[in-house]
């Protein structure tokens, strides 16, 4: 017995399959493009993700010769005798991320303000991650020990503020390596911004030393500007003082880097040993500084503590001219 095939079900089966296949097919290509091609938007932000983005009307694409160190001064002095847990109380007391493109041989300082709200990554007793949650960025070096783990979660959180873009090497010192650094160069001159106190009175020109050297740079409250902005003003005039003062040293001294660096190494917590953080400085010992990158935004009086809220778009316009260039370029 012969069976016949009716046609009319088998041409819609193959329409339907036609149809599949043309909808599978744009899907992948779709999926394609976007793994090639992101945008960096209020909506979208910029992430690890290897391509390129679009951005004000133009294709950028993610530069290769960027190295990122960021600098962490914890509010805390050295406790020999501190116990050891995953939740502390030592918060970042000021954060720079140092920007270096290889390739120009240029490098830049990106001071971030502590009161910053950004994403943070959270820590429970245990020292495991328990999620994320948005409070000021001073707050991310609170969870973990205080050592490595909390230096590493405040690392992640820059890394995430910065859209994603990674942070290759961090520095944490405490308050005890303020002074030692500073001697340890000479001292660092500057014109005093505030009164302070007898002995740092505004419009003064002081080399400062010792623990002046350190209320300088941490004085706050009390003061006629008293906001974390002002202070990092005073925070950006030192270090620029404590760059001219460390040139003047290592004029004549080859090994002054190593030497300023162990001098504080007590104080110091890094992923990186002396060994290599001297080849990143004589790597960039002759590159040129384009000066201090600022953040704009806007301080308001949070429920218990300041908040910083930055100028996405700003923070957008400095993260793409920092770690990208055009494709056409």
């Amino acid at each position: 017995m012969k069976f016949k095939v009716k046609k009319e079900p088998v041409k819609i089966v193959l329409t339907l399959l036609c149809v599949f296949f043309l909808v599978a097919g744009i899907v992948l290509l779709l999926q394609a493009w976007e793994q090639r091609h992101y945008y960096l938007s209020s909506s979208e932000p910029e992430n690890s993700n290897p391509g390129e983005l679009y951005y004000n009307g133009e294709w950028y694409k993610k530069k290769k010769s960027v190295e990122t160190i960021l600098l962490i001064g914890v509010d805390k002095y050295s406790d020999p005798d501190a116990v050891e847990s995953y939740i502390n109380t030592q918060q970042s007391d000021f954060l720079i991320a140092v920007v270096a493109d290889h390739a120009a041989d240029t490098y830049c300082a990106i001071p971030i303000n502590r009161d910053t709200m950004a994403e943070i990554t959270t820590l429970g007793l245990d020292g495991k991650k328990t999620g994320t949650t948005v409070a000021q960025l001073a707050l991310a070096h609170t969870y973990g020990t205080g050592g490595k783990d909390s230096a590493e979660n405040t690392a992640e959180a820059v890394s995430k503020y910065l859209y994603s873009n990674k942070i290759d090497h961090y520095i944490a010192v405490t308050m005890d390596a303020v002074s030692i650094i500073n001697d340890a160069v000479g001292g660092v001159t500057v014109t005093v911004l505030d009164d302070i106190n007898q002995d740092l009175v505004k419009g003064e020109t002081v080399t400062l030393m010792g623990q002046d050297a350190l209320v300088y740079v941490r004085a706050r409250g009390g003061l006629e500007d008293s906001t974390n902005v002002h202070r990092m003003e005073r925070q950006q005039q030192y270090l620029e003082g404590l760059k001219k003062a460390f040139e003047k040293l290592a004029q004549n001294n080859s090994s002054a880097f190593s030497e300023v660096l162990l001098s504080a190494s007590e104080y110091m917590t890094s992923d990186c040993t002396v060994n290599e953080l001297s080849r990143i400085y004589n790597l960039t010992k002759d590159y040129e500084f384009k000066g201090f990158v600022e953040i704009p935004g806007e301080s308001k009086t949070g429920e218990e503590f300041m908040e910083f809220y930055t100028d996405e778009d700003k923070l957008r316009e400095i993260v793409v001219g920092l770690y990208y260039t055009k494709v056409s370029e």
